[in-house]
C-alpha cells in the first residue's frame, strides 16, 4: 500500500458525520471518556467563535471523574463567569486524547476551533449533511 493510500484510509477512519438540527445548529457526535474508562457519546454544537477545545455541562464534567484544574474567569457573551476547567479524555473520529475542557453553564456541549484545527469541516445545509474529516 502506498503512503498516499494509507494517509487516505487514516483520514476516512477519522471522518465524523454529524447533523443539522431543526433550528439550523450544526452538531457532531463526540466520545467523552470517564476516568474509569466508560465511554459516553455526546452530541456537541460546533461554535466557530469559541477558540478553545470543548465545553461540556458542569454536571457531566464532574461525574466523569476528570481532574479539575481549578477555575478561571471566562467571557460568556457580555458576562464574565467563573468556570471550572478539567483535564479530560475524549475522541472525535480518532484516537482518544487529553484536552482541557471547560465546565459549561448550559446543557449543550460545545466544540471549538482547537478541536477542529487541521481538519476539514463540510456543512451542506441543502442536504442537511455535516462531515468532519
Amino acid at each position: 500500500m502506498t503512503a498516499q493510500m494509507e494517509e487516505r484510509n487514516c483520514l476516512v477512519s477519522r471522518a465524523v458525520r454529524g447533523r443539522i438540527d431543526e433550528s439550523g445548529k450544526v452538531l457532531l457526535p463526540i466520545i467523552v471518556i470517564a476516568s474509569d474508562g466508560l465511554e459516553i457519546e455526546v452530541e456537541a454544537l460546533i461554535n466557530l467563535e469559541f477558540c478553545g477545545a470543548l465545553v461540556i455541562p458542569e454536571e457531566l464534567a464532574g461525574s466523569l471523574g476528570w481532574r479539575c484544574l481549578g477555575a478561571r474567569r471566562v467571557a460568556v457573551g457580555v458576562e464574565i463567569r467563573l468556570m471550572h476547567h478539567y483535564l479530560g479524555m475524549m475522541a472525535i473520529g480518532g484516537d482518544p486524547r487529553n484536552v482541557v475542557v471547560l465546565g459549561g453553564i448550559k446543557p449543550q456541549a460545545i466544540i471549538g476551533q482547537k478541536l477542529m484545527s487541521g481538519r476539514k469541516l463540510t456543512v451542506d445545509f441543502s442536504l442537511g449533511q455535516v462531515l468532519l474529516e
